[in-house]
């Protein structure tokens, strides 16, 4: 009998003990799971269609195309100066849509080698850059061309959800130019105009 109510002593000792929990065992129900470790790059939000307009586009073979392209999206920063020649060499070619060439930004004065590096190496540098100083913004690439003194401006620069980024970057590209040359497309499949203050910035879906 003695030997039995030990028994159900002990058991009634440990019965709270396995219940039990270490708090720290598991975080508590309003606190943030721990920061997942990242994998390998996919792809990166820079300035829109840099990759699709300069890199590996008039490679006549579309798997080198398409490595290139892949190859440019998984970079990281140490090596994106790595796709300068790259860039410049779509450069050239881009700078003759107008049937002009040496009128795009940046360009050289004379026709020989290097004539496109400069703005090349600007563009390898592929991040978004803001001037958190200004309250004016309606200008893509404004940063850029006021740092390179071709357009002198206090414009905010960035990348507002109804800027026209193509149109800014063909107007740039071909023609040294913040504005004037057009893709011919003004407005999203359904014509909305998005919101540059109300999160999340996107019109309602039709």
């Amino acid at each position: 009998m003695k030997r039995i109510l030990k028994m159900a002593l002990y058991a009634s000792l440990l019965m709270p003990l396995a219940a039990c929990k270490d708090d720290d065992e598991e975080p508590p129900d309003n606190q943030p799971p721990p920061v997942p470790t990242l994998g390998t790059l996919i792809d990166r939000m820079g300035r829109p269609a840099i990759n699709a307009a300069l890199i590996g586009t008039f490679e006549a073979d579309a798997n080198t195309t398409n490595a290139a392209k892949d190859s440019y999206n998984v970079s990281l920063q140490a090596s994106w100066s790595g796709y300068s020649a790259n860039i410049a060499s779509s450069l050239s070619i881009l700078d003759g849509l107008d049937a002009q060439c040496g009128n795009q930004l940046l360009a050289g004065p004379t026709d020989a080698a290097g004539r496109y590096n400069t703005l090349a190496g600007v563009l390898a540098e592929d991040q978004l850059y803001v001037n958190t100083a200004s309250t004016t913004c309606g200008q893509y690439l404004a940063v850029e061309a006021n740092a390179v003194n071709v357009v002198p401006n206090n414009d905010c620069g960035g990348r507002a959800p109804n800027y026209d980024v193509i149109d800014t970057s063909f107007s740039v590209l071909a023609a040294g130019v913040l504005t004037g040359v057009t893709d011919g497309i003004n407005a999203d499949g359904d014509g909305n105009i998005h919101s540059h203050t109300a999160f999340p910035f996107l019109a309602a879906p039709r």
